[in-house]
């Protein structure tokens, strides 16, 4: 039988339900009654069960701890840089995401106004600038460095990715968002990565405007390095003191990390793995060095 509640002749929501009644010789035997949920998941429901299919899919491939180590990690990079409370850990300085004050917040604002040094190097050529509306703001040179490397390192990754998984379509919407939260975002992409199988090796090229990206990250790598000359002594306290630039520092190294990773799953070229220039040259030189088969991949940016 089906059955709603009513109050006055008028059904309540949420109070609809269905029972199921066994009966026997007038005796009732069996009873279950089955209550309308108060939460409609509609399509997502789909999702939920697609993601547990894939976790119990990627536990019979034996997949189930890589999962695992980069959700993992995920939560703790999570926890320690963004969320954990001021003075927690003694090598973090600076306040957490949900308490940002308004020095640290007006650094990230600087730094993000100085990405690639496009803005400076805009000034610096004579070119039309913002700075015919405001001053560039200063922002501390090496701080400036290891931002603008990481977001080169992080710019790189994209055509990596796509050369990766080719058959999966949400790279882009993973790497974007990385581009302002860095491994906040990668890691857990790696995370759901771990629970689909790898694809066809065959099927698997770089990018044709792969080149571009190698040119531009290297040329950044090359003015940071000019910029912070001579400040590396300092690098040790705007660690300990900056909780964003100790983020940075830790996001440099986690790319390495996932670099590696990468190119381990198709053994190679030895120089592939060296952190930053080793992934700037993959992407910069032809498959004849490389070692990479297939045409190119003519995938609009």
């Amino acid at each position: 039988m089906t059955w709603h509640v009513e109050f006055d002749g008028v059904a309540l929501p949420n109070s609809r339900g269905a029972s199921l009644y066994k009966t026997k010789n007038g005796r009732l035997l069996y009873a279950r009654d089955i209550v309308e949920s108060p939460l409609k998941l509609g399509s997502s429901a789909l999702g939920i069960v697609g993601f547990l299919a894939a976790l119990v899919r990627s536990y019979k491939q034996g997949l189930a701890g890589t999962f695992a180590a980069f959700a993992t990690a995920a939560g703790l990079y999570w926890y320690i840089l963004l969320l954990s409370p001021q003075g927690q850990f003694p090598f973090l300085g600076g306040p957490p995401a949900w308490a940002i004050d308004e020095t640290t917040l007006r650094n990230v604002v600087d730094e993000s106004l100085n990405f690639f040094y496009i803005w400076p190097g805009l000034d610096s050529l004579g070119l039309p600038s913002p700075s015919s509306l405001f001053p560039l703001p200063e922002v501390d040179p090496l701080r400036l460095a290891l931002f603008n490397v990481a977001e080169a390192y992080a710019f790189m990754l994209l055509p990596l990715l796509l050369w990766d998984r080719p058959e999966r379509k949400n790279v882009y919407a993973w790497w974007a968002p990385a581009m302002f939260l860095t491994n906040a975002i990668l890691l857990p992409y790696f995370a759901t990565r771990a629970l689909e199988p790898a694809g066809s090796s065959t099927s698997r090229a770089r990018v044709a405007w792969a080149p571009l990206f190698g040119l531009v990250a290297l040329v950044v790598l090359a003015v940071a390095l000019w910029q912070s000359w001579g400040l590396y002594a300092n690098l040790p306290s705007l660690l300990l003191g900056d909780r964003v630039a100790f983020a940075f520092a830790v996001d440099v190294s986690l790319f390495a990390v996932l670099q590696g990773y990468v190119f381990a799953e198709r053994p190679g070229s030895w120089w592939r793995y060296v952190p930053f220039l080793g992934l700037a040259a993959w992407l910069l030189l032809p498959d004849e060095i490389t070692g990479e088969a297939g045409e190119a991949r003519s995938e609009p940016i």
